[in-house]
């Protein structure tokens, strides 16, 4: 018995817009500039404001502030509930699991949460996980927790500052346009 091999081969063509590339920019602009200012505040680590401009950022502005709003309430909720059970509770595995379980009550139990709340308990890993496996003391632990809180909000306020210089830049060439 023999087994043939069927090969399909998908024709596809890429299309390339001056609004997508103009988003492509605007996330590599919103890379640069978070990488920059994060290095001013002497902050080593970056990839969580990276990972935020990402994102967050949307062609359309509303959505984009939508996303940045929702990351932003959910990282604030996230953060304070880590660093509440990094207090109460320590520095370890157990603290994690039991942040996680009330972050995720506490998103889901508003009404009008975001509808992103699933950030809430992702940032609480985010700001306990590398003090716990890095067995640090607790002050330690707090400032590590900050400063990715500290790292995503920064991503997100350049992605959203950026958008917002983009949609009114845009408003304007269209007006003329109009003229």
């Amino acid at each position: 018995m023999t087994i043939g091999y069927k090969f399909i081969i998908m024709k596809f063509t890429l299309h390339f817009t001056r609004q997508s590339l103009l988003y492509v920019f605007r996330i590599v602009l919103g890379c640069l500039l978070s990488w920059w200012v994060l290095n001013l505040l002497h902050i080593e680590k970056k990839e969580w404001a990276l990972i935020s401009v990402i994102i967050v950022s949307e062609p359309d502005f509303v959505n984009l502030r939508s996303n940045t709003i929702s990351r932003m309430i959910n990282t604030l909720s996230g953060c304070a509930i880590g660093l509440l059970f990094l207090l109460i509770t320590g520095v370890n595995f157990h603290s994690l699991i039991i942040a996680i379980t009330a972050s995720i009550l506490i998103s889901t139990s508003f009404p009008k949460y975001p509808s992103s709340w699933k950030l809430a308990p992702v940032t609480v890993v985010i700001v306990m996980v590398p003090s716990i496996l890095e067995h640090m003391l607790l002050r330690e632990a707090l400032v590590i927790a900050l400063t990715r809180a500290s790292e995503v909000l920064v991503g997100c306020i350049v992605a959203f500052l950026l958008g917002l210089m983009f949609a009114t830049l845009n408003q304007r060439k269209d007006k003329k346009s109009i003229s």
